[in-house]
């Protein structure tokens, strides 16, 4: 590890911390958090340090290197995700102020590439304003000691799970709900024909792109993958509920053929629609 510390100013803070074998184990958990105050010497060259660093920059700039191996600078107001499982580098362009922690545990990692798939490595203003209430919370409780392990893991766990949806409304009536509110609507109403994002997206007078994106951040599917969901719900429905045969439980599901039918419903629930329709429940 190459860690220059040229750069970090004086009133700059880090803590590290101890976990348990029951917090290594199960729970999320910060292998160290800091405060920094940095000018433009600050620079840092790492080939790994195994867990998931979270960067909130409340001023000045910051340029990272991202997933794909490109320079991007981060200013104020926004947030840095990176996998530091992989080689990273960060450094400041000039004054900077920034919090900071290294996370890890239970599938910390997934959750990562989660966040940087739905979002990228920057995700800007949305979410801000509540991540840095958190990193003040637990900094300010794990200076006292008054916050339990248990209680660090749900926080953390709350706190990627909105960097993940990044649920932010469009606007004051909540225009992106309402969008994907219709969406469901529409394959809900449409389930026996042929549906694509395209076709959601024509009907709703908006992009394939900006109602994936919007899609994925409220419910966590693509919308294809949310309707070969609701098909399979209602499939399996149809199995449980009438004694239809699985052809027309293919054709009525939206499923273009009976193999390409039985195929998705094996990927998807881990048996047949035959051996389905003999459960109990």
């Amino acid at each position: 590890m190459k860690h220059i510390d040229t750069g970090i100013l004086q009133n700059s803070q880090i803590q590290f911390f101890s976990r348990s074998i029951l917090a290594k184990k199960l729970y999320y958990h910060i292998l160290c958090i800091g405060h920094f105050f940095c000018d433009n010497n600050y620079h840092l060259v790492r080939d790994n340090y195994d867990s998931i660093l979270l960067i909130l920059i409340k001023d000045g700039s910051f340029t990272f290197r991202d997933s794909n191996g490109e320079f991007i600078t981060a200013n104020k107001n926004s947030i840095v995700v990176l996998d530091c499982y992989e080689p990273h580098e960060y450094f400041t362009n000039g004054y900077a102020e920034f919090l900071w922690m290294h996370i890890d545990g239970v599938n910390g990692r997934e959750f990562c590439n989660e966040i940087i798939n739905a979002n990228g490595n920057l995700i800007k203003d949305s979410t801000f304003s509540e991540a840095e209430r958190f990193f003040l919370k637990v900094y300010n409780g794990l200076e006292d000691n008054n916050v339990t392990e248990g209680e660090l893991s749900f926080s953390i766990y709350r706190l990627l799970i909105q960097l993940v949806t990044n649920e932010v409304k469009e606007n004051n009536n909540g225009r992106s709900r309402n969008i994907v509110s219709r969406a469901k609507e529409y394959i809900t109403e449409h389930l026996d024909e042929e549906i694509t994002t395209g076709i959601i997206a024509d009907e709703l007078h908006i992009s394939p792109t900006h109602l994936s994106r919007l899609f994925r951040q409220q419910t966590g599917f693509s919308p294809y993958d949310y309707v070969i969901a609701e098909r399979i719900n209602k499939a399996k429905e149809y199995l449980l509920t009438t004694d239809k045969s699985v052809t027309d439980i293919a054709y009525l599901t939206g499923f273009n053929s009976q193999a390409n039918f039985i195929y998705c419903f094996k990927n998807h629930e881990g048996i047949s629609p035959g051996r389905f329709r003999k459960l109990k429940f």
